[in-house]
């Protein structure tokens, strides 16, 4: 039997094939001389032979013209096959006007220029407008439904003639007549025609120089070559030329990734992230502290390509791919898109929020006690309190989920570090479920069964008892949360189950693992816990711990929080608590 799911993708892969085939020239003649035909049901519908199936026409929304799914114009619009129930007589209306009587003479046969217009040199989105593809209809003056539906690309085409009608006028109102000397000329080509963020321009008008060998190659890594002013002006001829090979206006995605990715490769690795981050270090207003203190604008650099590729790269390869960039969110192309609206770095809360950096930073410096940079066991014991069980920290350094980065066995780096806080405080995220599932699945057979659970309850009781806490037989706690994921099978529990019922994902994950979650949720306040939910509803659990753990250092550095924290730079990570860095 084939699944509900099976169905749909069957059905959009034919409402696919339909939508092209009703774009071809020979099924719009078709269907154009079916409605003239409408209006004279004597007529004879001639035959295309060369569409194979031939359809014909029931219904009409209004003007004639068939609407795509979901279009408000579409009313009792359907096709049937030749050999099924005869099609109805279509009688046009428009607002305001009845319809006729009686059948009115065919008009003459239309022009074929009229029957054929060219398709709009730029797609011209259905839902862009009020009334989707009338409107676009009106705004190219086309005689027939223009195309709407463009696949995704994956290769540069050659810039579009009016893209480079914009780059010339952009040359004429700054005045430039021999060529871009520095990146800020560069910025508004980079914001308005290749629809970047404005903080791509300096390592753009870079990768120019380098494309040109203006500078030496090797150099396009170096950070401090990136903000000299080039020695060999760079002419518009120049500009739209680099552009041919790298951009895409109308797929900003497909942009960011040409222009970050390596020339030789299909991919973005961690490296090539360097001289975009340097950029926003150099020239955001809300980083300007840090410019004296190259080890912490590097530590900040490594905490946003870990949170990007802890994103993007799921299976951990350490490259993230084209399809990688546009199936998961958030965009990472809007969020940098985000830093030109906000001085302050606090207001962007996806990968780049100082704040978070702040707090991530600090919590494995407290860790790390012998400021090696890297964690073994009896260091990540003493996260959250000693909250995590030791059977959790032996399976979490047993690697079973993801390969550690620090090439020292036994040891966990920062960039693992940041892994696993961000499963451990977001835990209704794929990656993070996925993360705490296998932490579970001891015998990796893709289910959690009572045993496997039992396993880490043993130890949770254990401490219980040492701290003289009431105990909670495990029979119990099994029958609770079988009711709270309620898994497809009795007993067992899927990665499935979780993802469907990820609300509930964390709490069955930190009974087992973590005691003070565990006690957290025996005592929580429902009525509380929705109402926190309710003031802010789009924040996350990383969130609102991240802010929780921000205010209790910056209590401890000192500040005065009745006078409200500044722009983050109060708040400085080399204060005396850390001095020793």
């Amino acid at each position: 039997m084939v699944s509900a799911q099976g169905c749909g993708l069957v059905n959009a892969k034919l409402d696919e094939f339909f939508w092209e085939w009703l774009m071809q020239p020979e099924s719009m003649q078709l269907i154009r001389q079916i409605i003239h035909n409408a209006e004279d049901p004597t007529a004879e519908v001639p035959q295309v032979s060369s569409s194979p199936h031939q359809l014909h026409l029931r219904g009409s929304p209004a003007g004639g013209r068939p609407s795509p799914p979901g279009s408000p114009h579409r009313t009792n619009v359907g096709f049937s096959r030749e050999g099924d129930a005869e099609p109805t007589n279509i009688q046009p209306s428009s607002p305001g006007h009845s319809p006729p009587v009686s059948p009115v003479p065919a008009p003459p046969p239309p022009k074929e220029t009229e029957l054929l217009s060219p398709p709009p040199e730029h797609p011209i989105s259905p839902g862009s407008g009020p009334t989707g593809v009338k409107n676009s209809m009106i705004a190219t003056n086309a005689k027939t439904i223009p195309r709407f539906w463009w696949p995704k690309r994956d290769q540069i085409s050659e810039l579009g003639q009016e893209y480079k009608d914009q780059i010339h006028e952009i040359f004429v109102k700054q005045g430039i007549t021999d060529g871009i000397k520095n990146w800020e000329q560069c910025e508004q080509i980079v914001t308005d025609v290749f629809k970047l963020s404005k903080y791509f321009a300096a390592p753009i008008f870079h990768k120019m120089k380098a494309f040109y060998d203006i500078v030496d190659r090797s150099a396009i890594s170096k950070r401090d070559a990136m903000m000299v002013p080039t020695p060999v002006p760079i002419t518009e001829m120049m500009v739209v030329g680099w552009a041919n090979r790298k951009i895409q206006p109308d797929d900003p995605t497909l942009s960011f990734f040409s222009v970050v990715k390596k020339d030789h490769n299909d991919w973005i690795e961690k490296e090539d992230f360097d001289i975009f981050l340097h950029a926003i270090l150099m020239t955001h207003p809300g980083l300007d502290f840090l410019l004296d203190t190259q080890e912490f604008q590097d530590r900040y650099a490594d905490t946003v390509t870990s949170r990007i590729f802890y994103i993007y790269d799921r299976k951990g390869t350490g490259r993230i791919y084209l399809q990688n960039l546009r199936r998961y969110q958030p965009s990472i192309v809007e969020t940098w898109k985000q830093l030109e609206d906000y001085d302050d770095m606090k207001m962007i809360r996806d990968y780049f929020s100082y704040e978070h950096f702040y707090v991530i930073y600090c919590t494995f410096w407290e860790l790390d006690s012998d400021h090696d940079f890297l964690l073994d066991k009896d260091d990540l014991l003493k996260y959250d309190g000693h909250a995590l069980s030791r059977r959790t920290v032996d399976r979490i350094f047993s690697e079973v989920t993801w390969r550690f980065t620090s090439a020292v066995p036994g040891k966990m780096g920062y960039e693992d570090f940041i892994h696993f806080l961000l499963n451990d405080q977001d835990q209704i995220t794929d990656r993070s479920i996925e993360f705490w599932f296998s932490i579970f699945d001891l015998d990796a057979d893709g289910v959690v069964r009572d045993y496997e659970l039992k396993f880490f309850y043993e130890e949770q009781v254990q401490r219980m008892e040492c701290l003289n806490y009431e105990t909670i037989a495990f029979c119990d706690v099994l029958c609770q949360l079988h009711d709270m994921i309620s898994p497809r099978v009795a007993g067992e529990f899927r990665l499935a189950d979780f993802k469907r019922k990820r609300k509930f994902a964390g709490s069955f994950f930190s009974i087992f693992t973590s005691l003070n979650k565990f006690m957290a949720f025996e005592n929580r306040d429902p009525f509380q816990a929705k109402q926190e939910q309710m003031e802010n509803p789009n924040s996350t659990s990383w969130h609102r711990w991240c802010a929780d753990q921000y205010l209790r250092l910056a209590m401890e550095e000192g500040e005065d929080m009745d006078e409200g924290l500044p722009a983050i730079a109060r708040v400085q990570p080399w204060s005396t608590s850390i001095s020793g860095i």
